[in-house]
């Protein structure tokens, strides 16, 4: 019979499976945070320039450069976890909030427990985080864009869940809008564990701007299978 072929795997699984290979946090050096900051910069100027063609060719030109100067020395694979003294996982540069990700919103974490060690019961937990969205995360006029919404609340409901020491992957997201959510404007986010049966986990979260909820999600987590 023909071996089981993996299936796909959370960061906090792959991070088990690694151990003492998982790099520390404190390894990243604060230049490289730096460049994001100044990528997102760039990414918002774009979005809101109205300089002339020549203007934006010289520009294209510099991108270009710099674009050849970081691929000089590149990862095979767009993976890059850590972990923090307390022993919590961190996805790096994933879409959802990785703070190496320029494309991923700028998520600061306010309250994310560090998870059980593996094999735990996972325990009830409300993980919590803020983000300002800029004109790059833009959709109706003045309003974050619903799709970029469900994937900062994918995020915090997933950081839930491994919170809990629950790992899985989502197979269900439902998001519900019940208004603007502004830019420029500090928001905040949260993300709650429900429970599991079997190898699903049940999570929830909002986003709450001056007390308002201005959207809400649900999500279903699913742990990845084990070898006996």
């Amino acid at each position: 019979m023909a071996a089981r072929e993996p299936g796909p795997a959370s960061a906090a699984r792959l991070a088990e499976q690694l151990g003492d290979r998982v790099p520390v946090a404190e390894s990243i050096p604060e230049e490289a945070f730096a460049l994001v900051a100044r990528v997102r910069e760039l990414v918002a100027a774009v979005v809101m320039t109205d300089v002339g063609p020549a203007e934006r060719a010289a520009a294209a030109d510099q991108v270009a450069a710099i674009t050849d100067a970081l691929r000089a020395r590149q990862r095979e694979q767009p993976l890059f976890i850590v972990r923090h003294p307390d022993g919590r996982v961190e996805s790096m540069i994933q879409a959802g909030s990785g703070r190496l990700n320029p494309q991923a919103p700028p998520v600061e974490w306010i309250q994310r427990p560090a998870e059980p060690p593996p094999g735990s019961q996972p325990v009830p937990v409300e993980v919590r985080a803020r983000c300002t969205f800029t004109a790059a995360h833009a959709g109706s006029p003045g309003r974050v864009h619903g799709g970029v919404i469900a994937v900062v609340l994918d995020e915090l409901l997933g950081g839930a869940v491994t919170a809990a020491g629950a790992t899985g992957m989502t197979v269900s997201f439902a998001l519900s809008l019940k208004g603007a959510t502004p830019l420029h404007v500090p928001v905040v986010l949260f993300g709650r564990y429900k429970g599991r049966e079997g190898r699903k986990s049940f999570a929830t979260g909002e986003v709450v701007v001056d007390g308002t909820v201005t959207a809400e999600a649900s999500a279903i987590y699913v742990q990845e299978r084990r070898d006996a």
